[in-house]
């Protein structure tokens, strides 16, 4: 009997062990299998391996030399964050099978480069590379198209210091998978997207990962500020010899114009919130709800007018929504014109169902008190449902929405 007891003590221990070892041993070994791949172009050393069971694991005190410079790119940690025990089977058996789990969440902490080292030299080289922020951040200041690393040392920056997330994972009540990726420059910004697969779209091997171009369901782009803005704004002033607030004049104004430029004229709500956003921080997020999934090369050949109702658009910036986008987009019909005719598009406006016998044709978000979210063309309005079409790739669809269970309208004017 007390044979049995001892070994009924003895067993959970062992296989504890004898998991913990397996996890040390396997993030050991892909830890050598990186540093083999990347022997030709850099050395990559690390401190210390993390291997508790029910806690995020993997290494920590990174370094990696690249062979061309002298400089060191450090990272703190890279680390994989399961969710319990099933979460390793699953990384497990995924790992075994060349596939992907069906969960995963890794971070990458601390990131740090040098600013004055060569690494940082050779980004700024670089024309197209901006080290961190939105293509209109440098603008109306100077000549710059971006930031260079002697820029950003003069705003206060020793050396760029990124976290990054990346979570994805089945949704099955959206029959989708969805990702989140967040970049967070310290005392800077953070640039975050959530975005959603349909199901049937996912990669579900990694030579997938490389080789398919995924339909997005839906996505929100999300960007603050961590004290950027206000570095800038002294920074630029102070470069070009006028006050904060008349940078800040002028860089709207170059933001108005690149706008336009492309074919949109953005409306005077949409410029003071964003004047807020510049002068008091803040967050700007942008939704997109497609009619269908999409990619994003089709994104691309879509014009202004196409874009804005085909995404359903929402944007919020420093806490507003933005009822009124008011983009403006020039008819391509017409080239030959000089003076162009232009479209006036507002973006979607909470609409009461009572007046939307009115709106007939017209495009619509639907909210549904269950959560689901409806875009489509009205049909027909009746005394107890809404007939909606919806069109789809290579046809349509017409469906009823019961009025009683609608919690929210949108309409596009």
């Amino acid at each position: 009997m007390r044979k049995l007891l001892i070994l009924a003590v003895l067993l959970p221990v062992l296989a504890y062990a004898g998991v913990k070892g397996y996890l040390w041993y396997s993030i050991y070994s892909h830890m050598e299998d990186i540093k083999k791949a990347a022997a030709p172009v850099a050395t990559i050393k690390y401190k210390d391996i993390r291997a508790p069971l029910n806690e995020p694991f993997g290494v920590t005190g990174i370094t990696i030399e690249p062979h061309l410079v002298t400089d060191t790119i450090r990272i703190g940690s890279a680390l994989v964050h399961p969710a319990g025990i099933r979460d390793l089977y699953e990384l497990g058996k995924a790992d075994f099978n060349e596939g992907l789990p069906q969960r995963l969440q890794v971070s990458l902490n601390r990131i740090s480069i040098d600013l004055n080292g060569e690494i940082a030299s050779l980004m700024a080289n670089d024309q197209k590379t901006n080290l961190f922020g939105t293509p209109f951040d440098a603008m109306a200041c100077g000549d710059r198209e971006h930031f260079s690393p002697t820029d950003l040392i003069a705003m206060g920056y020793e050396k760029l210091s990124v976290d990054t997330n990346f979570n994805y994972g089945a949704n099955r009540a959206k029959e989708s998978v969805d990702l989140f990726v967040k970049f967070q420059v310290r005392d800077a910004t953070s640039l975050a997207f959530d975005i959603s697969i349909p199901r049937s779209q996912a990669p579900t091997s990694r030579g997938q990962l490389t080789l398919q171009i995924p339909q997005l369901k839906d996505f929100s782009i999300n960007i603050e500020d961590l004290s950027f803005n206000e570095r800038r704004n002294k920074y630029c002033a102070k470069l070009t010899g006028v006050t904060n607030a008349e940078f800040v004049d002028r860089h709207l104004d170059q933001v108005r114009s690149y706008a336009a430029d492309r074919g949109f004229a953005l409306s005077d709500e949409l410029l003071t919130a964003y004047r807020k956003y510049v002068t008091d921080s803040g967050n700007v997020t942008i939704s997109a709800n497609p009619l269908d999934p999409v990619d994003l090369m089709t994104l691309l050949t879509l014009n202004p007018r196409q874009l804005l109702e085909w995404l359903s658009l929402d944007v919020n910036i420093a806490g507003k929504n933005i009822q009124e986008l008011m983009v403006i987009a020039v008819e391509e019909e017409q080239p030959e014109q000089e003076d162009k005719p232009k479209v006036i598009l507002d973006t979607y406006k909470p609409t009461p169902v009572a007046e939307l016998d009115q709106h007939v044709n017209r495009l619509l978000k639907i909210r549904t008190v269950d959560g689901k979210l409806h875009h489509a063309y009205l049909s027909v309005v009746s005394q107890d449902a809404l007939v909606l079409t919806q069109e789809l790739v290579g046809g349509s669809a017409t469906f009823r929405v019961p009025i009683a269970q609608i919690d929210e309208v949108r309409v596009l004017h």
